[in-house]
């Protein structure tokens, strides 16, 4: 999923599939539910934000990269196998989006 993300142009349509993405995810892989719903949510809030509404390709490309630094930092924890990885992962993604402009 994150190779997709990466490849596509930013904006709704490629959050979109990232939201419907991680949702399959929570069903099928409940032992990292917590992370995909993390992801999830950034995702499904930029679509609810932005749908509508003509988004400046900068900003796009802006969010695009946040979230797949985020998608990046949780790969590397599942990469690791470590649980303790994993939490420091969501944990610093959390703080480094409450740092952030919150654009999601």
């Amino acid at each position: 999923m994150i190779q997709r993300f990466a490849a596509q142009v930013p904006g709704t349509d490629s959050f979109l599939k990232v939201k419907e993405g991680t949702l399959a995810l929570i069903s099928s892989d409940s032992e990292h539910a917590g992370a995909y719903f993390l992801i999830y949510g950034f995702a499904r809030s930029y679509v609810i934000l932005y749908e509508d509404q003509g988004i400046d390709p900068a900003f796009a490309e802006t969010a695009k990269q946040q979230l797949l630094s985020y998608m990046n930092r949780l790969n590397d924890a599942f990469a690791s196998g470590k649980a303790d990885d994993m939490v420091a992962a969501q944990n610093w993604i959390v703080l480094d989006y409450g740092r952030s402009g919150k654009i999601f």
